[in-house]
């Protein structure tokens, strides 16, 4: 009897023992497979903490680059030269770099994609970050509604004379008081130049007024005017022959020029003046919105020029003044301008999408 039982509690023993045996076994598989999957749920986790962060890095490239391409377009009417000169299809970015294409946004039947004929395109930017991170946006890029002229004169070239008895007033002024009021719009500055573009020492700098230090002097990339040469509607005098009235407040109106202008008497004006050659003032010009020299700008030792609006001039030496006048700023004078024929403006984004 005492044999048996020995013998049965022996037999219980190793059940209990291999029973155990298996559970330690059945353990350590969970607990291994646990551990990889912690461990691959981990790495996921950094991976995607990772993804997160390029894209949102390639989000903000993008936004860059959306910015930087809007900001490079020239001020302007129509977006046809930029789409032409930018027509293809742009290289894949590289990683941490962006890359740009600009696309007519179908304005006209049969569509022209170099042809914008109401003054909107589409910019399209791929932002690049790590493969496989990509951020894609697309913009309804348009005009700005009022025209650019960073200073009271805005200048293509250089200026040879400025004397003390010539002024560029950049603060803004009221039209109706022949800008001897203040006005309601920003602040220019007194005088903007292209790059590179050649300023005299001035005497008195305190005569360039505006925005910035003393003289108040920016430097931009000038719009191009040259497209008021062919508007429709103005009135184009003899060079030679300059009429004493060239428009009023009341009835403003285009004047182009074909050539030089001399300005041997006393002219007044209102509305735009545009002279595709060189205009001599020897007299008094009195004007009211904008004026515009293709060839420069001489005001003479006896001449008096005068404007309450805009100057842009252009040509080698922009602007040569060795006698008196001023030209002062009025966002109300240039609006007025605008109203008759279309200015150039900065280009602007209306909307924007994420592309997926």
């Amino acid at each position: 009897m005492t044999a048996r039982a020995t013998s049965g509690r022996s037999a219980h023993r190793a059940d209990d023992g291999g029973t155990a045996l298996v559970t330690a076994l059945l353990a350590m598989v969970l607990a291994g497979g646990a551990a990889v999957l912690f461990a691959e749920l981990a790495r996921t986790t950094l991976v995607r903490a990772r993804v997160d962060r390029d894209g949102v890095a390639a989000w903000y490239l993008a936004e860059a680059g959306l910015a930087e391409t809007v900001a490079a377009l020239p001020a302007g009417g129509t977006f046809s030269a930029d789409l032409a000169a930018h027509a293809g299809t742009p290289p894949a970015p590289i990683a941490g770099g962006y890359a740009a294409t600009l696309a007519d946004d179908h304005d006209d039947t049969p569509d022209d994609p170099l042809v914008d004929r109401n003054q909107r395109m589409l910019v399209r930017i791929v932002a690049a970050g790590p493969p496989p991170v990509e951020r894609r946006l697309e913009a309804v890029v348009g005009r700005e509604p009022a025209p650019f002229f960073p200073g009271a004169a805005t200048l293509a070239g250089g200026v040879s004379n400025l004397t003390g008895d010539f002024r560029l007033d950049g603060h803004d002024g009221a039209m109706d008081t022949g800008c001897m009021m203040p006005g309601s719009g920003r602040t220019r500055a007194g005088m903007s130049l292209p790059d590179g573009a050649a300023l005299p020492v001035l005497e008195h700098p305190e005569q360039v007024s505006g925005i910035g230090g003393t003289p108040s002097v920016t430097r931009e990339r000038p719009p191009d005017l040259t497209a008021l040469a062919s508007s429709a509607g103005a009135v184009r005098p003899a060079p030679t022959a300059m009429p004493v009235t060239l428009g009023t407040t009341a009835a403003p109106q285009v004047t182009v020029v074909d050539g030089d202008a001399a300005i041997d008497g006393t002219t007044s004006g209102a509305g735009i003046l545009y002279v595709s050659g060189h205009v001599r003032v020897t007299g008094t010009l009195d004007f009211a919105g904008v004026v515009a020299a293709a060839g420069g700008v001489e005001i003479a030792t006896t001449g008096q020029l005068r404007i309450c609006g805009a100057l842009w001039a252009a040509g080698t030496t922009a602007l040569d003044a060795r006698g008196a006048g001023a030209v002062r700023a009025s966002t109300d004078a240039i609006a007025m301008a605008a109203r008759l024929a279309p200015l150039p403006a900065r280009a602007q984004v209306l909307a924007v999408r994420e592309l997926f």
